[in-house]
């Protein structure tokens, strides 16, 4: 919260503008300033170090002027260390310390090691490249059978565990940084216990561009002979089939997607297909009711545009049908063509739902899973998924916890409890902008579920979009039932907000 790290080296006196460009234009984005600052030679560690605390409030350790015991690396694996960069550098009957790169990223597993071992556990914050070199030497070492690893700058004349701390200072960023570390702490809470994951959203909280409509039945047509009398031509044609329909959901789910469109058609047909559904398509309304009195189906997207019998009166017709009673219509619409279509009309009209073109993904897969009724039981399913994911993260395997979320997604894509778990696996393997998307998901899907606005918000902030994670936050202050954590979102806000408009003016 002080600035950038270049900022305050130069406030330190150890770097002047020319080093800080040299660095930025050298800079490849494999190794954040600070090391690039250290590998180009015009900062020391302990400099570096001692920045990085002022930074982020976390107390840093100088590597190379520390030794540490390397019996302590019995309990990690190499591949641990690699995921989380992250390193047990000292332990003893109560507590382990572990340096960290990004502490806020190795909360949660620093603190799973220490639960397992019964200790607490202390964060320190490391220079990226050094702790990279020494987690490498660390381990070799410690395969060879050596005992301890002494730093290139640490007095040789140590024969027992030494670590090099730097503490920050206590003037006025202290409060903020505080704050800081308080909200990383919270973004990167173990959530696991499913009272605490979100549910399912329900229709009756749904927002967006399509409602969900519980009319089955309209009396309005009979105030117009003719749209009585041209439903009741429809209707008679759809029930010349003999074949009733049934949702048991084997063999597939069946769709119509009606459309005079080709593009809005080839859009529709691979969404739907991508979930496994069996499609079929009709340009026009002829079609459509010739489909619909030979075949079943579970599902119809009829677009208002339709020529022959547009999608309303194609809509009204099925509801009317004996035939095709618990067949589901949702009304499709270009903007741009036909404008949007009302809640009256809808209702008027029978629809079960309503989205516009061009097809947003994610809304539409979320109205998928309100209209399909063999989809209810997957929440059943998914208690089964999260349970396999979250011990193949705990036996070390997250690549393989990631990996059946992800499967999990593909047969469910409008599940805010994957998406979020999916999203909270992501983060702990610090891949940050995959864990964003996922969190951005729950967030549409369950607007108010608190832990997937703070840890968005502050995963913006770390991506330096300070604008979306102030916008962020002030959406997750109305839904934050711990005062303490509401004021630390509130105090770092305000330092941020204060920050981008000081960084504007200059």
């Amino acid at each position: 919260m002080r600035g950038s790290i270049g900022q305050l080296l130069i406030a330190q006196g150890a770097i002047d503008a020319g080093a800080l460009s040299d660095a930025l234009a050298r800079q490849s984005g494999r190794h954040p300033l600070a090391s690039e600052l250290y590998t180009l030679g015009y900062c020391s560690e302990r400099q570096l170090a001692t920045a990085l605390s002022v930074q982020t409030g976390w107390p840093a350790i100088v590597l190379d002027e520390s030794t540490i015991r390397l019996d302590v690396l019995e309990h990690v694996s190499l591949e641990w260390a690699r995921i989380f960069s992250a390193l047990v550098v000292y332990e003893d009957d109560r507590s382990i310390v572990v340096a960290a790169a990004r502490p806020e990223d190795a909360i949660v597993p620093a603190r799973e090691l220490g639960s397992a071992r019964g200790k607490n556990v202390e964060l320190r914050i490391a220079l990226d490249i050094t702790l990279a070199r020494t987690i490498r030497i660390g381990f070799s070492k410690w395969k060879r059978g050596e005992t301890y690893l002494i730093g290139p700058e640490c007095d040789r004349k140590k024969t027992a565990a030494y670590l090099a701390i730097v503490q920050p200072d206590s003037s006025e960023g202290d409060e903020h940084r505080q704050a800081q570390r308080a909200l990383a702490e919270d973004a990167a809470r173990n959530i696991e216990d499913d009272d605490e994951l979100p549910d399912h959203p329900s229709s009756s909280t749904l927002t967006g561009d399509w409602q969900v409509s519980t009319i089955t039945t309209t009396n309005d047509d009979e105030q117009n002979p003719i749209l009585e009398e041209r439903t009741q031509i429809i209707t008679a044609d759809l029930d010349r089939g003999t074949e009733e329909i049934t949702l048991t959901g084997s063999g597939g789910v069946r769709a119509l997607v009606v459309d005079p469109d080709p593009p809005g058609r080839l859009q529709m047909m691979a969404e739907l297909e991508k979930l496994g559904w069996e499609c079929s398509i009709a340009s026009n309304g002829g079609q459509a009711v010739d489909l619909l009195s030979q075949q079943v189906f579970e599902l119809v997207f009829a677009d208002v545009g339709t020529p022959d019998i547009d999608g309303l009166q194609l809509c009204r017709a099925i509801k009317r049908s004996r035939r095709l009673a618990r067949t589901r219509v949702v009304i499709t619409t270009s903007v741009v063509d036909s404008g949007q279509v009302s809640d009256e009309v809808l209702q008027r009209h029978a629809a079960d739902g309503y989205i516009e073109k061009p097809i947003d993904p994610r809304k539409l897969h979320r109205m998928l899973r309100e209209l399909t009724p063999s989809e209810g039981d997957r929440a059943d399913q998914h208690e089964g998924v999260l349970a396999d994911a979250l011990g193949r993260y705990h036996n070390g395997d997250i690549e393989g916890a990631i990996a059946k979320l992800r499967d999990a997604l593909v047969t469910d894509p409008a599940s805010p409890k994957l998406h979020f778990m999916l999203a909270n696996m992501l983060q702990r393997a610090s891949r940050w902008a995959e864990a964003v998307d996922h969190y951005e998901a729950v967030v549409e899907l369950q607007p108010a579920y608190f832990p997937a606005l703070t840890r968005l918000a502050y995963l913006y902030f770390r991506q330096g979009l300070h604008a979306r994670a102030v916008e962020t936050w002030r959406r997750a202050l109305p839904v934050c039932d711990d005062p303490a954590l509401r004021r630390n979102i509130e105090l770092f806000m305000r330092k941020l907000v204060a920050d981008m408009a000081k960084s504007e003016a200059g």
